[in-house]
Formats: structure tokens, C-alpha cells, sequence
């Protein structure tokens, strides 16, 4: 069986300090940069591997965060966890991700399963299923810090941070109406998921404030997937007609609707698709979508910052609503 390295061992070798071994390898600006390059690569050669169950012991902190998220194949999410990790790097933490798949039984066990882990703080973004924060008094309980981003809730006593989803759909439905659009149909998300409602919202501000000439809202609620843009559309159909243009919650919803015209032959040419968030992928569509662009990237790393601002606060840090610009690319 090959030997577990130690700090001592890379010591001897190198003639160093078991001190000095730990500092260059922590990039401590105590040891020269010359050393630590030599203490890493000697480390890299003998298979060097944190004992970081030791440094948890020794600190009390893990030096892990965990993540849960609704999705992984998702436009919006991908580029939101690769700030975080990058930043969680940056920070020397490692992190712990979770998937709900939209599932709030799901998010709960891995709620469960992360603070067993003894994480040091979570982010999590809610299931759509998620309708209160009862779930999450448990975490405040346990005395670890959490985080909402992108999905949460404004009034649960944790910091949030999002998009300015009201006004930036009322902009972007705005835009609509100067192109000359008046009827506008909304395939909407969940009242009781913050995002649905404040997008909801901000249609619903567009319109009232726009000329008596407009079609009144025409809205369909339901989730945020491909799959819930799909029936939708199909909902919008039955129930108001075909629009001239539609505001979708997010871009997954969009492109649903967009399926559902090129499978019963409805010229996307007739229908102006809005969406909130956008793709790399929609440069490739015929016809693409006008998009609210979301600062996923930044999303992430804000995200980060903050929770590890809140764990590392040695007062109990003040709940706040940290809100995002986005863009409308047109």
C-alpha cells in the first residue's frame, strides 16, 4: 500500500520546516515565491494530498461550501456555478454541489446531507416547487450561513442575490411595445417562485402603462423548462389566439415555444419571442430571440463573496437584497 505523504516528509526532503512546507503551499507571502514553487513541484512528485478531514479539525471550518441549484443542463446555471467555483478556488474552498432537479423532497435531502457534511456555508437556488422557507430554518438553527441566489425568498431572513427581474421585464415588454407589437402574451412561471412573480409583474407594468390600444395580458403559468414553453404556447393558442409576440420567463420556455411552432407549421417569422436570459446558442437560431441578458457570471461570483463574507463576519451579518443589472440585447 503507497504511503500517504505528510507535510514532515516534504520537510525533510527539502530541508524546510513543517511550517514553511504548510505556508508554501497556502501561498503565504511569508515564503518566497522560489520556495513555494519548489515546495509545490516536490509535493506534486510525491503525491502530496491535503488532509483537509485534519484542517477542519484543527480549524473548525470545513473549508467547503455547498451549492444547490434546480439544474445543471440549463443556459442560465452553467455559467452561474462556474463564477462560484472560480471564486470558491480564489478563496482556497472547495465545493459540494447539489442538484434538486426541481424536486423541493430532493433539495431538502441535500439540504440535510450538506450540513452533516459540516459545510461552512450554502447557496442554494429553490426547486419551483419550493413555496416557503420553513425548510431552511433548520440551517439558521444550526448556526451555518445560506445564501439565496438567482431563486430564493425576499422576506426569509437570508441575504439575496438576483436580477432586477420587475424592471428588467418591464423593459424588455417596453421594447415590444415600441416596436409596434399589442398583443403580447406572457408564458409565465410560478407566483410563488420570486422570479415568476416579479417578471409577471413587470409585464404587467408594460402594459398598463402603455396606449388604450394594447391587448389586455394574456398569461399562461407554468415552470421553466423546454417542456413548459412547449404546452404553453399551445395554452396561449386555445385560450387567446395567436400574439404578435411573447414574453417568456426564461429562455428554456422559449425555445419550448419556438418547438412547438416549427411542429405545426407556424411561421416563427409572425411571432416575436422575448425571453429572460439568453444562450450562446441563440446565434444560431433563423429567427433569434430578443433577450434580457443575465450577469450569470458575476451572479456566481457575488454569490460567493457574500457568503463568504457572512461566514467569515464575527458579528451576525444583516440580511440584505442584492440585486443585479441586466441587459436587453436586441
Amino acid at each position: 500500500m503507497k504511503k500517504n505523504v505528510r507535510l514532515v516528509d516534504i520537510a525533510e526532503k527539502l530541508d524546510l520546516t513543517k511550517v514553511s512546507v504548510s505556508k508554501a503551499l497556502r501561498d503565504h507571502p511569508d515564503i518566497s515565491s522560489e520556495t513555494r514553487k519548489r515546495v509545490k513541484k516536490v509535493a506534486r512528485e510525491m503525491g502530496y494530498r491535503p488532509n483537509l478531514v485534519a484542517r477542519s479539525l484543527t480549524s473548525k471550518k470545513s473549508q467547503t461550501i455547498g451549492v444547490i441549484i434546480p439544474k445543471m443542463a440549463n443556459y442560465f446555471f452553467a455559467p452561474v456555478i462556474d463564477g462560484i467555483y472560480n471564486a470558491a478556488n480564489n478563496s482556497d474552498y472547495e465545493v459540494v454541489l447539489g442538484i434538486s432537479l426541481e424536486d423541493e423532497k430532493l433539495e431538502k435531502k441535500h439540504i440535510e446531507s450538506m450540513l452533516n457534511m459540516r459545510v461552512d456555508g450554502l447557496l442554494v437556488s429553490i426547486t419551483e416547487q419550493t413555496k416557503n422557507a420553513a425548510r431552511f430554518k433548520i440551517v439558521r438553527e444550526m448556526g451555518i450561513d445560506l445564501v439565496f441566489f438567482d431563486r430564493g425568498f425576499s422576506d426569509a431572513g437570508f441575504t439575496y442575490i438576483k436580477v432586477d427581474d420587475r424592471n428588467s421585464a418591464k423593459t424588455g415588454v417596453k421594447y415590444l411595445i415600441d416596436r409596434g407589437c399589442k398583443k403580447i402574451a406572457h408564458l409565465a412561471g410560478y407566483d410563488s417562485v420570486e422570479i415568476g412573480k416579479e417578471r409577471k409583474a413587470g409585464y404587467l407594468e408594460a402594459l398598463s402603462e402603455a396606449s388604450e390600444e394594447m391587448s389586455g395580458p394574456a398569461i399562461v403559468y407554468g415552470g421553466y423548462s423546454e417542456k413548459d414553453g412547449y404546452l404553453g404556447f399551445e395554452k396561449i393558442l386555445n385560450q387567446y389566439g395567436k400574439p404578435e409576440a411573447i414574453f417568456a420567463v426564461t429562455y428554456p420556455v422559449g425555445l419550448g415555444a419556438l418547438e412547438y411552432m416549427n411542429d405545426h407549421k407556424i411561421n416563427p417569422n409572425d411571432i416575436t419571442i422575448l425571453t429572460f436570459g439568453g444562450s450562446e446558442f441563440n446565434k444560431h437560431l433563423v429567427n433569434p430571440f430578443i433577450c434580457i441578458e443575465q450577469p450569470t457570471y458575476e451572479l456566481g461570483t457575488v454569490a460567493f463573496r457574500q457568503i463568504e463574507k457572512e461566514m467569515n463576519s464575527e458579528i451576525q451579518p444583516t440580511p440584505k437584497i442584492i440585486e443585479l443589472t441586466a441587459k436587453l440585447n436586441r
